[in-house]
């Protein structure tokens, strides 16, 4: 019987350890995450949601800033201005932002995107006024660029939950693993990628530029395929082997037929792999969990990063 790779069955441990490494790092200090959140975007409203009930069940503060707050939280009286204030310019913004770097109460900036008409133009200055210390959702230049020649094990958060998903399982090591990653995007196939070179797994890269014939014929050899185009459906039946051997990782997600879906059609490969992680019960939990984890992947590696952005390589 195919094994099933679902987010809710391993949910509660996650947090469990979260809630362990919370205590560990930090006591009994209070600690909080900052959202900056401008604008009315009704899915952004769901998803700052979601990440505070999440952090708020790993006993982390979770402060909004950018929404005139009128329930400020009092635990926090001198940024209380600084939540009830409407932002309207770059400068105020960007205040805000090296007010929270300088912070040690506040563990992660949040720059909830997308942001409004008139700071849109603004984002890469904003997001790299986020310190690396505290820019958990790798938007700011430095992580994105040193993360893996420097040797920072730090991934953004959707190619974190694939990580994420594959140690809750306790699957195979990567080592001398053949792993097909299907589409190379800046926050979750390229640094999945890079990560598993990283581990010695021999990593087969495809984009655009690869034909559909190109890729079946290497993920037939391939004992892991990871998928995150985005097409729906694009893998099935004819990108697996016979021998029902392989673990199938979907990252995509979207709707089909009024039903949530993914790149892989499941129905035609659910029985001709070992393990297959479904569409939607893993992809958007678990990416809320991984932004988490990079609190403490980052904060475990703060003393490198600080000597690196000393020496004025971040």
């Amino acid at each position: 019987m195919v094994l099933l790779l679902k987010w809710k069955e391993k949910s509660e441990w996650l947090k469990g350890k979260y809630r362990e490494l919370r205590a560990l790092y930090f006591s009994n200090k209070k600690k909080f995450v900052a959202v900056l959140f401008f604008g009315e975007s009704n899915p952004s409203q769901v998803y700052v949601k979601l990440k505070k009930k999440y952090a708020e069940e790993i006993w982390f503060d979770f402060l909004v800033f950018g929404q005139w707050e009128k329930e400020a939280n009092k635990k926090y009286s001198d940024l209380i201005k600084y939540q009830t204030k409407e932002y309207s310019n770059k400068d105020e913004v960007i205040e805000l932002v090296k007010r929270l770097n300088d912070d040690e109460r506040c563990v992660w900036i949040i720059c909830q995107l997308p942001l409004t008409k008139e700071l849109k133009p603004l984002q890469k200055e904003i997001c790299n006024t986020i310190t690396p210390l505290k820019d958990m959702d790798w938007l700011g230049d430095c992580l994105q660029e040193w993360a893996f020649e420097w040797e920072i094990e730090f991934l953004p958060a959707t190619a974190q939950a694939v990580i994420s998903l594959w140690n809750a399982y306790e699957l195979w090591n990567f080592e001398w693993k053949i792993i097909s990653v299907i589409w190379q995007s800046d926050i979750v196939g390229n640094p999945i990628s890079r990560y598993l070179e990283l581990k010695n797994a021999e990593v087969h890269r495809f984009d655009i530029r690869n034909t559909p014939e190109e890729i079946m014929n290497q993920t037939k050899k391939s004992d892991v395929i990871i998928s995150c185009t985005g097409a729906l459906h694009l893998i099935d039946d004819r990108f697996v082997n016979t021998e029902k051997n392989q673990i199938l990782i979907d990252v995509g997600y979207g709707f089909l037929n009024w039903k949530s879906t993914g790149d892989v059609d499941f129905e035609k490969v659910e029985n001709k792999v070992y393990a297959i992680s479904p569409v939607p019960w893993w992809v958007g939990p678990m990416t809320v969990a991984s932004l988490f984890w990079n609190i403490f992947t980052i904060w475990n590696q703060r003393k490198k990063i600080i000597y690196l952005k000393q020496q004025k390589i971040l």
